[in-house]
């Protein structure tokens, strides 16, 4: 079927045979000046992957070009397999990273099919992202199109198979059994896992982030390539990470918990904001932020409620076997206390419901203490909680009104409680009607919708949200800052990395005007009150981490929120006071220090990455660079094929299209041939293809404008942030943009299948010839390891030489203006081809020669490591388990079953390095083919 892939038995098919290349029938171009072959040949030389490994997007791409951007791109061409795990800083562009990486796969016919995994409120963002700023089309499957799809997909349908490039959240993929049974029948040529970090494993982590995990796992064994974002790749330990690391490459990690750096140095980028190259690069163009401290004495209510939490005793804290601070109840009564009465209230009445009907622990003792509490906490009325007070009182010294459409404010607070309190006390003390405030608080798999709707509208200058409450699950990679340079922490978190995961929602580049950040700390005339109160300690340690300490987790030792978490709650229920808490983490700053220098493991974990690539002796010749080129642009060439496509025979377009030069710009109606036809209700009826572009890109009266000027994209997109409609109008027209594939599909019409043009050339002398050609020498996937265009030229003495395709378009002036007429006698024309044909072939075969010998060169090298590895994990598991054995005789039960469990575990490396070594082989080794296979593609004579 047209677009699906599909597979014969060769066997089967009647009449089958393979083309000859030098039986190709010769049409004569009689277009004006020889448009159609150009047009063919342009089609040809865009449409066919490169092997280069030299970037071709950087600096062309719509997004500003940040030398400190190139590294990732550098390192994974450098890969045979891309593996790489991106761990910048927050808001220095992992996605943009993301997106270069998959545009330069795509180019090399390696991302034809993509998977992302995303947060669900990032869905939208991250599909936005890949299509205004590098044209790469992404189907959404949110709960919406999930629930469509279900009403016509036939149950035995995978539904990865209707979509080549789609995005999904990691949720959905975790609750719906039906897409989770598809991963186990699909495979990616990519995978993108966004926000990493929450499939990673974690020492705090069960039930969902372990369903997580082992949803990353399967997703990494699916794939050939495979990107992993997060700003926090690990939670402090060796585990964590190697987590992480596993599924880039599992054959690095013989032992998880001890990962030494040089073992994965390759597979690791790693930069902190302090870092010089990336302060450079950004430093201008990110302002500089403010951190607000606002002090506020608590009310005598605030008072009474928080020495009771401070001096509280419960039974079922003295039962607790766990032992940490942050398991006790008396520490969520103080982190809910914190954030609000309300969340206080609330937890202290789930609780007592629950001593009363015997669903919870707690003795009756415990219950009168809390109902007790209870009481105090009750008694704090909107007057006594004296910093939402200090809130109200700030807006209004701001005169702050909610009018002006791009002073926002996004207020963070953990507690779903306090957002909700927040959300409606907000709208009656400041006046906002009910549509200025909005709230983002997670909820089900089915709320992503409305999440993706109420971000999305946050960031469009004419909605008329003014304040964004959110719990901290908007605290990870959302975009805030387009109409909002204010961010309140209304309550700060227990954690310093939960802190700059806020933060840089308007922290980020990209953010026009100096942020605004501030956070509360009261004041107490109670000692046990006083040394509770240790937060604002963090907030200083994440000024030390902008200035230069790098990693922020050395001051806790941990990578993962809920393990900070934990290590401030200890602090907290000690009452060790704020400047033994600020001695503690000044102490592990030092330690890490030294650690750094002297420990390798230590490195791994809390280091940078950023080393350059190292360049990959391929045996690339000049000749396998970028494509080549008769059109210098992409517009230009639009610009000619569908001046081409708009003749009235070739009814391309329902309307005629609109090409201005001089701001660079094409308008076209979408051609019946690019609309959806099928989508088992995925797209609407009659919308565009989502192979082509997202719905939501297409303008009004289903039109498609185009522009290759980024500065006119990212105006775009700014424009759309001030309209009801929050996708750019104009789309960006590049090498990677999916038109072109529709163009090449209109190209293949020109002329008759298995045929090529011959023209005449001025250029070319008196019974000369000039084959223009290609061939490729694929590895067994069919993916070409040696790629070559040439021209064969025979000469009027039979001669027979190569020559480079950019050479001869500039010796014969091909680009320029070329008279046409008409080829009468082709005799010398069609003689020349089964000579070009054997001369290229033969050609073909040198270089494949060639090229073999520098690829075993490598695959030795590639399979000595990959022999050391699987030596290193072999001498684990002796150390684990001790010698293997073949005999079971004179074994205890315990021994047995030790042996049992090695055999296992030794097959499981086996067959590990089997896997990869096969790969490695199947990849980089080319099909044994005498007469590798050549296509004519036009032919010249003089």
């Amino acid at each position: 079927m047209r677009d699906k892939e599909a597979r014969f038995v060769w066997d089967l098919e009647k009449g089958a045979r393979v083309l000859d290349p030098a039986a190709v029938r010769l049409v004569p171009d009689v277009s004006s000046g020889l448009i159609d072959t150009k047009l063919h040949l342009e089609a040809a030389f865009r449409n066919t992957p490169t092997t280069t490994r030299t970037p071709l997007t950087l600096g062309r791409a719509a997004i500003d070009d940040l030398p400190f951007q190139h590294l990732p791109v550098e390192r994974a061409l450098a890969q045979d397999r891309v593996r790489l795990l991106i761990a910048d800083d927050v808001g220095l562009g992992k996605t943009l990273e993301a997106g270069l990486i998959t545009s330069e796969l795509a180019l090399r016919g390696r991302a034809d099919r993509i998977l992302v995994v995303t947060t669900r409120a990032m869905l939208t963002q991250f599909q936005k992202e890949f299509w205004t700023r590098f044209s790469i089309p992404l189907s959404r499957l949110d709960s919406a199109a999930i629930r469509r799809m279900r009403n016509r997909i036939p149950a035995h349908y995978n539904v990865f198979d209707q979509f080549d490039r789609s995005i999904v959240s990691i949720d959905t993929l975790k609750r719906d059994a039906q897409i989770r049974e598809g991963i186990k029948h699909s495979y990616w040529d990519l995978i993108i896992i966004d926000e990493a970090h929450n499939a990673a494993a974690r020492k705090a982590a069960a039930g969902a982030n372990s369903q997580r995990a082992e949803l990353a796992q399967l997703l990494s064994r699916r794939t050939d390539s495979l990107l992993l974002l997060t700003a926090t790749p690990h939670d402090g330990s060796q585990e964590s990470f190697a987590s992480l690391i596993e599924m880039l490459d599992p054959t690095r990690v013989p032992d998880p918990t001890r990962l030494h750096r040089s073992d994965i140095e390759d597979l690791v980028i790693r930069r902190f904001r302090s870092d010089k190259n990336v302060a450079a690069d950004i430093g201008q163009q990110v302002p500089k932020r403010e951190l607000i401290r606002r002090n506020f004495p608590l009310s005598p209510e605030e008072e009474i409620a928080y020495q009771s939490i401070a001096e509280l005793h419960l039974d079922l804290d003295e039962q607790s076997t766990r032992g940490r601070a942050i398991d006790l109840f008396r520490t969520t009564l103080a982190k809910a206390i914190f954030s609000s009465p309300a969340a206080c209230l609330e937890t202290l009445e789930r609780r007592i419901r629950g001593i009363e009907s015997g669903t919870a622990r707690g003795t009756e003792e415990d219950r009168l203490r809390l109902r007790d509490l209870a009481d105090q906490v009750a008694a704090i009325d909107v007057g006594a909680f004296r910093k939402y007070q200090e809130l109200v009182k700030m807006l209004r010294d701001l005169r702050w009104t909610g009018r002006a459409r791009r002073d926002r404010i996004v207020i963070f607070s953990e507690r779903i409680a306090t957002v909700s309190w927040l959300a409606e006390r907000l709208q009656a003390d400041l006046d906002l009607s009910e549509g200025q405030v909005a709230r983002v608080d997670g909820g089900s798999v089915e709320a992503d919708v409305r999440t993706q709707e109420v971000i999305d509208a946050f960031g469009q200058e004419k909605s008329p949200i003014r304040i964004l409450i959110a719990s901290d699950m908007a605290s990870e990679g959302l975009n805030l800052h387009y109409q909002c340079h204010r961010l309140i922490h209304f309550d700060l978190p227990w954690s310093l990395l939960r802190f700059q995961q806020r933060n840089g929602r308007i922290d980020r580049y990209g953010q026009d005007r100096p942020p605004l950040i501030t956070y509360f700390v009261g004041e107490s005339t109670h000692t046990k009150v006083r040394q509770m109160w240790v937060l604002e300690k963090l907030v200083e340690k994440d000024e030390a981490a902008q200035s230069g300490v790098g990693d922020p987790a050395v001051f806790l030792g941990k990578g993962d929120a809920d393990e900070e978490e934990a290590v401030v709650a200890e602090a907290v229920a000690t009452g060790i006071g704020a400047d033994a808490f600020d001695a503690q983490m000044n102490a592990r700053v030092e330690e890490a220090k030294t650690q750094m220098s002297l420990d390798d493991e230590f490195a791994a974990l809390f280091g940078d990455y950023a080393a350059p690539a190292e360049p990959k002796a391929n045996g690339a010749t000049a000749s396998e660079g970028a494509p080549p080129r008769l059109f210098p642009d992409a517009f230009t060439y639009a610009t000619a094929m569908i001046g081409r496509l708009s003749r009235a025979e070739e009814r391309a377009f329902p309307s005629a299209p609109d090409i201005s030069m001089g701001d660079r710009t094409i308008r076209i109606a979408i051609p019946d041939d690019m609309r959806a036809r099928d989508g088992f209700g995925y797209a609407s009826e009659g919308a565009v293809d989502g192979r082509f572009m997202p719905e939501e890109a297409v303008g009004a009266g289903d039109r498609v404008e185009l522009t290759d000027q980024a500065q006119v994209i990212n105006r775009a997109i700014d424009h759309a942030k001030m309209q009801e409609r929050s996708w750019p109008v104009v789309q960006f027209l590049w090498d990677g943009h999916p038109i072109l594939e529709w163009f090449a599909d209109r190209a293949s019409t020109f002329f008759p299948e298995h045929s090529a043009p011959v023209a005449p050339l001025s250029a070319l002398s008196k019974g000369e010839v000039a084959v223009v050609m290609h061939g490729a020498i694929p590895n067994s996937n069919g993916a070409p390891v040696v790629d070559r265009w040439a021209v064969v030229i025979q000469g009027a003495d039979d001669s027979v030489s190569i020559e480079e395709v950019p050479d001869f378009i500039a010796r014969v002036r091909l680009a320029q203006d070329t008279p046409g007429r008409l080829v009468e006698d082709m005799s010398a024309a069609q003689a020349a081809i089964k000579t070009a044909v054997d001369r290229f072939q033969t050609h073909l075969r040198g270089l494949g020669k060639e090229r073999a010998i520098l690829i075993q060169q490598d695959l030795d090298a590639v399979l000595t490591r990959l022999g050391e590895l699987e030596g290193r994990f072999h001498d684990q598991l002796t150390l684990d388990f001790g010698e293997a054995t073949d005999s079971t005789e004179g074994l205890s039960a315990v021994e047995k079953r030790r042996l049992t469990i090695r055999r296992a575990k030794e097959k499981k490396i086996d067959d590990l390095f089997k896997d990869w070594t096969e790969w490695f082989e199947r990849t980089r080794l080319m099909v044994d083919d005498p007469n590798p296979y050549v296509d004519v593609k036009a032919v010249f004579v003089g």
